[in-house]
């Protein structure tokens, strides 16, 4: 395992839209900038919630608006595209790729360690690396945590006996189940 220790200005943990956001204006103060990651940059947002769940509704309420148009209901009755629509969702997802907003983070001059990371004490984080190495980084000014969320499951009898779905599995399924039922809901 090697080990390697690195100085920034400001650690930013959680390369999602804040965790960008926060490294981006770092650097737009004059500040050395760091985003740890261990997922894809551009999180949840890019991935799996906002951008993929707005290319699968779309269709649906554009085909709901255009049916209630005098002339057009006949020609939108039919079913959608199911292929063309999970394709579209694919590519506004980035076929779940981070290279654009990898290529991003290099434009605005903040680096990317891509691992696990936690604070080890006063402005310090450790990065687990998916290689096993340890990066040890160190934040002049501060270090920001900008993990995001998870879906919790709710304490359901019987919920363990199927698959739940969270927003991961909804908006990167690869096909229409056959029945679906939704408990709770957010924005």
């Amino acid at each position: 395992m090697n080990e390697s220790a690195r100085t920034y200005d400001v650690i930013v943990i959680g390369g999602g839209p804040v965790g960008e956001n926060v490294a981006e204006r770092a650097r737009a103060a004059g500040l050395s900038a760091v985003i740890v990651e261990r997922e894809l940059l551009g999180g949840e947002c890019s991935f799996w919630a906002c951008d993929p769940s707005k290319a699968l509704l779309r269709p649906v309420v554009a085909r709901a608006d255009a049916s209630r148009v005098p002339g057009l209901d006949p020609a939108v009755a039919g079913p959608l595209d199911v292929d063309a629509v999970l394709a579209h969702r694919d590519k506004m997802s980035s076929y779940w790729k981070d290279e654009d907003q990898v290529d991003w983070l290099t434009s605005v001059s903040v680096d990317l360690v891509r691992g696990h990371g936690r604070l080890t004490g006063p402005k310090q984080v450790a990065v687990q690396t998916p290689e096993g190495d340890t990066v040890a980084l160190t934040a002049r000014h501060a270090v920001a945590v900008s993990t995001g969320t998870r879906a919790a499951l709710p304490p359901i009898p019987g919920l363990d006996t199927v698959r739940p779905w969270t927003s991961r599995e909804a908006t990167s399924a690869d096909k229409v189940p056959g029945r679906l039922a939704v408990v709770g809901g957010g924005v």
